[in-house]
């Protein structure tokens, strides 16, 4: 489970205008999406677009946050067999950077998307803590999210504009674990 996370209800142009507004905070963040790549990792905050990229489950997409001033560990880890044998898999864990998962859903529903940060990590039998600077930008990132998104009737789950006004709308229909949720205005 991550150390630090958000959860809110975005439509595509929620998560277009979130990641806008993250970049706008402070110039250098470098927005990458599928959690298998072929290349060098390094290129994720150089150049993601000369990275070949797939995603590992059918049913969601995840979106890479990194800024290129505070997030300096890179690991991805080659895989030896299976169907992405020769790709490297992106290592939440040691990674400084900021996950976005979106689950893929029918058409007119819509479950949470999760925005999280790893920011200690274990090594044999240590818990290791990242760099200050990453933790700081993480935490400090999600805050800011927290505070500029508001919430439904379930405390913990946000909500974007554009979700919020297809919902009251009755376009799309906001569920989280089969269950509906209500937006508390």
């Amino acid at each position: 489970m991550a150390a630090r996370q958000l959860w809110a209800f975005l439509t595509d142009r929620d998560v277009e205008e979130l990641i806008a507004k993250i970049a706008a905070r402070e110039p250098g963040l470098v927005v990458s999406q599928g959690r298998y790549l072929r290349g060098d990792p390094r290129m994720l905050l150089e150049d993601p677009a000369k990275l070949e990229r797939r995603e590992s489950l059918p049913g969601e997409r995840r979106i890479y946050l990194l800024h290129r001033k505070h997030c300096s560990e890179i690991v991805a880890h080659v895989q030896p067999a299976g169907p992405f044998e020769g790709w490297a898999q992106i290592d939440e864990d040691r990674t400084d950077c900021l996950v976005l998962r979106l689950k893929a859903t029918p058409p007119g529903e819509l479950e949470p998307a999760r925005l999280y940060a790893q920011v200690t990590f274990w090594r044999a039998a240590d818990k290791v803590r990242k760099r200050p600077m990453f933790s700081i930008w993480a935490s400090q990132t999600l805050k800011w999210a927290d505070a500029l998104l508001p919430r439904t009737a379930t405390k913990f789950i946000h909500i974007g504009p554009d979700a919020r006004a297809k919902a009251k709308a009755g376009e799309l229909k906001l569920t989280y674990l089969y269950r509906p949720i209500t937006d508390q205005s």
